[in-house]
């Protein structure tokens, strides 16, 4: 283990006292600490931002305790949500990617539900962090899009 680690499980150990520490740490509540840790990671995310000069909403398509739905649902539901964005918004992300706040790196997939691709309608872009950018991938909508991907709703 890494000294930094040491030093902020002490810190925090301090911060939350002994008891609460110990539950943290405890192994029978290894679920319970992922899932709230989890919560904690998405609520500090940043929830709009300003790419090239147009701000956005970022969005998520699910709904309660859902971990995924089949991309169609996701595409109707960004048509509800008026965030069924293409082709113009995403190669505004592509070509301003430094707008893009560091916080939302390789913990999103922006998804561009109207922009398919032009072999095969039955997949849709989304943008995800490759290490060192933004990468335009095709996601085939049979399959189920779990929690990572994000709508956009120009505000």
């Amino acid at each position: 283990m890494k000294m930094d680690t040491l030093r902020s499980a002490s810190h925090l150990q301090r911060e939350i006292g002994d008891e609460l520490f110990a539950a943290l740490v405890n192994s029978d509540n290894t679920a319970a600490v992922r899932k709230f840790a989890a919560t904690l990671v998405k609520s500090a995310l940043p929830t709009e931002m300003t790419v090239g000069g147009v701000t956005y909403e970022i969005l998520s398509f699910l709904k309660g305790d859902e971990k995924s739905v089949v991309g169609h649902t996701m595409v109707e539901r960004a048509k509800e949500m008026g965030a069924n964005l293409g082709e113009e918004d995403c190669e505004r992300f592509l070509k301003n990617q430094s707008d893009i706040p560091a916080a939302l790196c390789g913990k999103v997939a922006f998804v561009f539900p109207d922009l398919r691709h032009p072999d095969d309608r039955e997949y849709v872009a989304d943008l995800d962090w490759g290490g060192d950018g933004w990468y335009l991938l095709w996601g085939w909508l049979s399959r189920d899009w779990r929690g990572r991907g994000r709508l956009l709703r120009r505000k």
